[in-house]
């Protein structure tokens, strides 16, 4: 048996990646919502997807106003996870746009600039997508990997998700993120957008 201390510190390190459920009835809205959009948003995207266009918060106002507890969970979970309890800003969902994703299609490596936090929530993920497997050191088909710092042997500087429905994940928007390629012929739809603190 090896032997260890009973306790030991350690120390907090990285960006706050936080993953919450959504709910269902929310993320329906959204989908059905969404495949009505015609206003295209590619042109401040780097994605290589034919299909992303921006939901209109004017004509749907119920969606900036069922999304803020997911926004204030983020919070609240970064103020126990940095020790800084009193981190109280105001937040503003200032954007968010649909991604119709079929075979072949990428998001490169990137960042989100001009906001504070970023997000993704996946709406549809066929089960074809996650029974594909990458056969070289790749993340797998369809996954969403971030990346944070220098690759060394002693760091984790990658962060690997597989998408779930009615699943989100929060982060702070200068993380790189990329989302691989899938083959099989189906559509993998999720919603992402950012929030601006103020």
């Amino acid at each position: 048996m090896t032997r260890v201390l009973t306790q030991h510190k350690f120390y907090r390190f990285g960006p706050y990646l936080a993953e919450m459920a959504v709910e269902p009835d929310y993320c329906a809205r959204l989908l059905e919502t969404g495949k009505k959009l015609k206003k295209s948003h590619k042109e401040h995207l780097v994605g290589q997807i034919d299909h992303e266009y921006t939901y209109d918060f004017k004509k749907d106002p119920w969606i900036v106003e069922r999304f803020q507890v997911y926004i204030n969970t983020w919070i609240e979970g970064w103020k126990k996870f940095s020790l800084k309890p009193d981190f109280n800003p105001k937040s503003e969902l200032f954007n968010m746009w649909i991604n119709r994703m079929k075979a072949k299609e990428y998001n490169p490596p990137h960042i989100h600039t001009n906001c504070s936090l970023s997000f993704v929530l996946w709406l549809e993920v066929p089960p074809a997508i996650l029974k594909e497997k990458n056969l070289t050191s790749a993340p797998n088909p369809g996954t969403t990997t971030f990346v944070y710092g220098e690759d060394r042997w002693n760091i984790v500087s990658e962060q690997t998700i597989v998408p779930k429905v009615n699943t989100m994940v929060m982060f702070p928007a200068h993380l790189r993120h990329s989302v691989m390629h899938f083959n099989s012929k189906v559509i993998r739809t999720s919603v992402a957008g950012n929030i601006k603190f103020t």
